[in-house]
């Protein structure tokens, strides 16, 4: 509704600007919004305020002229009303025939409503998770992998080429780690009196791969052979850490990623050679006390950065650009979209900077930073410490409160404010519980639909047509076409925490509406308001789908 709203006034402001002979003035970029008063219309406009200064009037003058036009009788069909607000806002208000076409519209498109192809099959590429597999995922984690998941869902909806991808760190020093902490707790098991340090790994889970180890031909007695069985040990264990974090993300998490990018993969491949004289060419490499240097300064960074030390070992931030290398250039993702934790904040200059020495472009890197998470219980925080071992896993907290509550109340936060993830209310089965409140929605409507009175007439096309005549009605009906407008906005904003709002908006409204209006009145059907039932179960399933939500019948 906001976009073709937003088109009637483009041609407006042309026509008004053809009849004064201005030429020279364009069509500025306007906003169109819900006001926050309802009785201020259903849309708000800005235009006056940005026409103003280059006519030289006063905005409220500009707009009272644009009224004017908008008063016309070749837009009474889709304008009900339309006035001037001081000190310059231009309010609308829309003709029920608009929302009653409305309502049709999201009939015949069912499940693609809210779907567009504005993306152009452009491909994107959206990293999320990318968790060190060190140890299993924990209660923070989850705010990436459900904002992610569910980004990616949008801009597909959008007409987005989209990738879903994970970065696996399994090389380098944390891998190392990995690998000695499992080989002491397994000779530990063995009886041996091996020390174990604070650096190490220190939960239980390290334990527990240890006790499923099942070496072969390493006898303990032989010194020799102590470095292969280290080496054995972290390829089983790297084995089985990276196991299970797929298992929870496809079968836990329900998410599907089309791409495990390795870095040890990366880096046996070639690639990193590759990259290396890609940046000799192009004039970003030079060497300085026996380390080689990219010249990231010179694109925004506060400092060049080193690729390679003096003892010829890669930094971290060698592979991150053969990685942006390999997206932006090799793979010609037009956006790569990557969602980092609170920590890795100081990174996203020199990611920037890298992106435009190596595309000269700006805009197609999108770096989305998430805050920490906080698990509360009867009001009180659960602490925990990776470093020592003590965590509530992602997995736990989904076998506690299920799948549908967790990536709810993990929605409802932006990624950068701090949350607070309170288990007492995520166990709560009652209305309190915004995702049960939003689910019982859904699951009243299907029961409503599925009324014998009512699947008489569903489906038919009613001689009447569709037609609002209570307030209720309307409001819902104006809630339920906002949808296509939030998906797109959403695509470009990545506030995908308007989602589960929305979701809530449409359910607090179905609720008036269905205390306000009555379906089966005495016996008898009304059509129209069948028909407003059917288009916002479509929006609520479409809505409750897009977040990974499901859309129960019963509860």
């Amino acid at each position: 509704m906001k976009q073709e709203l937003s088109a009637v006034i483009s041609d407006t402001i042309k026509e008004f600007l053809l009849e004064k002979e201005r030429k020279d003035v364009a069509v500025p970029k306007f906003d169109v919004d819900v006001p926050q008063n309802e009785k201020h219309g259903d849309y708000a406009t800005n235009v006056a305020f940005l026409l103003a200064p280059k006519l030289g009037g006063a905005p409220m003058e500009v707009a009272e002229q644009l009224v004017e036009r908008f008063r016309r009788e070749q837009y009474a069909k889709y304008i009900k009303k339309v006035d001037a607000a001081p000190p310059g806002f231009i309010n609308f208000r829309l003709s029920n025939t608009v929302l009653e076409e409305g309502i049709r519209y999201i009939l015949d498109k069912g499940d693609l409503f809210g779907t567009s192809p504005a993306g152009r099959k452009r491909k994107v590429n959206v990293e999320f998770i990318s968790a060190n597999p060190t140890g299993p995922l924990h209660l923070g984690n989850g705010r990436g992998a459900f904002l992610g998941d569910v980004l990616a869902n949008v801009l597909a909806a959008s007409g987005y080429t989209v990738t879903r991808e994970y970065y696996i760190n399994d090389q380098g020093n944390q891998i190392d780690m990995l690998g000695d902490s499992v080989t002491r707790r397994y000779l530990q098991l063995q009886g041996l009196n091996v020390p174990y340090p604070e650096e190490c790994y220190q939960g239980d889970y390290i334990k527990t791969i240890a006790s499923g180890l099942r070496l072969r031909n390493y006898k303990l007695t032989e010194q020799s052979k102590m470095e292969k069985i280290r080496e054995r040990v972290k390829e089983l264990a790297l084995t089985k850490m990276l196991d299970d974090i797929r298992r929870l993300v496809e079968k836990k998490l329900k998410i599907k990623m089309d791409v495990w990018f390795s870095e040890r993969q990366m880096y046996e491949s070639g690639e990193v050679d590759e990259l290396l004289q890609y940046v000799k060419k192009s004039e970003l490499l030079y060497k300085s006390e026996g380390a080689w240097w990219m010249r990231t300064s010179r694109f925004g960074d506060d400092k060049d950065r080193v690729l390679i030390k003096d003892d010829g070992s890669p930094t971290y931030f060698l592979s991150d650009i053969v990685y942006l290398y390999d997206k932006l250039l090799k793979r010609k993702f037009r956006r790569a979209i990557i969602l980092l934790g609170a920590d890795h904040h100081g990174y996203i200059n020199r990611l920037h900077a890298v992106e435009e020495a190596l595309t000269n472009e700006k805009g197609r890197l999108n770096i989305v930073i998430m805050q920490l998470v906080r698990l509360i219980e009867a009001g009180i925080e659960i602490r925990m410490s990776k470093r020592k071992g003590k965590f509530v896993t992602l997995e736990d907290v989904i076998d506690d409160v299920g799948l549908d509550v967790t990536r709810f109340f993990f929605l409802m936060h932006a990624p950068g404010t701090h949350m607070d993830f309170d288990l007492s209310l995520a166990r709560d089965r009652s209305e309190k519980n915004p995702v049960y409140y939003v689910q019982y929605a859904h699951a009243r409507i299907a029961n409503i639909l599925q009324q014998p009175e009512v699947k008489a007439v569903i489906g038919v096309k009613f001689s009447r047509g569709v037609q609002i005549t209570e307030d209720a009605e309307r409001a819902l009906v104006f809630e339920l076409l906002k949808y296509p407008d939030l998906v797109q906005e959403v695509a470009g904003s990545y506030e995908v925490q308007r989602l589960p709002f929305y979701a809530m908006d449409i359910a607090r409204t179905f609720h008036t509406f269905y205390a306000q209006c009555r379906v089966i009145d005495q016996g008898k059907i009304h059509e129209s308001r069948v028909a407003i039932v059917q288009a916002t179960k479509i929006v609520l399933a479409n809505i409750l789908k897009l977040m990974g939500v499901t859309a129960p019948t019963r509860l």
